[in-house]
């Protein structure tokens, strides 16, 4: 394959709590299984590396996975984070049978946005769209044009692109991916300034009825 991709891994051996040391180490655990995998493979990557690769190439790019031992077309099925510091914790790693129809999500980019009519912001509507094909014709990402996405109410659906060569979109048709809606206005915070002008009409009449009782106290003495 013309400019195979390929992540390194190693056999891992260590399972459970005691992974933990792994992170610590710098390597994050992970599986290989499949239907063309007989048993599922226990490996490690190095975070850093790891990183790199999903940022540039995301979950629906077949690439390589090798370690002593074995190598395995994949995909990164699912990565998981701890919730609060967002650090990797698990990858699972796909290995599909090369041969046959993958359904598959793939992100969407928008790209050569138009200058909209004022008072109009862009909205993204659909951030994946699910589409089938051979594992190695998924595309990273599918490019979506929006340059006619230029007035209000304007909006662009699934049936209105083209997917890659050899990939069919399984999404409905009348899905929206992007729209120009009207530009959402902050309301003036009149409630605010009218409770700020009552406080100040109630201290004024507070410090009346001080002065009052001040001049009723002098006139009783």
């Amino acid at each position: 394959m013309a400019n195979e991709l390929i992540l390194m891994a190693e056999p891992r051996t260590i399972h459970g709590k005691k992974v933990k040391r792994l992170r610590r180490e710098g390597l994050v655990p992970g599986v290989v299984y499949g239907p063309v995998v007989d048993e599922t493979v226990s490996v490690s990557v190095n975070s850093r590396d790891f990183n790199k690769f999903f940022m540039a190439h995301g979950h629906s790019t077949i690439f390589t996975l090798t370690w002593d031992g074995g190598a395995q077309p994949v995909l990164i099925r699912e990565v998981q984070r701890d919730p609060v510091r967002q650090d990797i914790l698990h990858i699972d790693f796909f290995a599909p049978n090369m041969t046959v129809t993958l359904r598959q999500s793939v992100p969407v980019t928008l790209h050569n946005q138009g200058e909209i009519e004022e008072g109009g912001v862009l909205q993204t509507v659909l951030t994946e769209i699910e589409v089938e094909a051979l594992p190695a014709n998924l595309p990273h990402e599918i490019a979506v044009d929006v340059s006619g996405l230029t007035a209000i109410g304007s909006s662009l659906h699934i049936a209105d692109i083209t997917p890659p060569e050899n990939v069919q979109i399984v999404t409905d048709p009348e899905t929206t991916i992007a729209s120009v809606i009207h530009m959402a206005v902050e309301a003036e915070p009149e409630v605010e300034a009218e409770a700020e002008e009552g406080t100040e009409a109630e201290a004024a009449e507070g410090e009346e009825s001080a002065e009052g009782g001040e001049e009723a106290s002098s006139d009783e003495e």
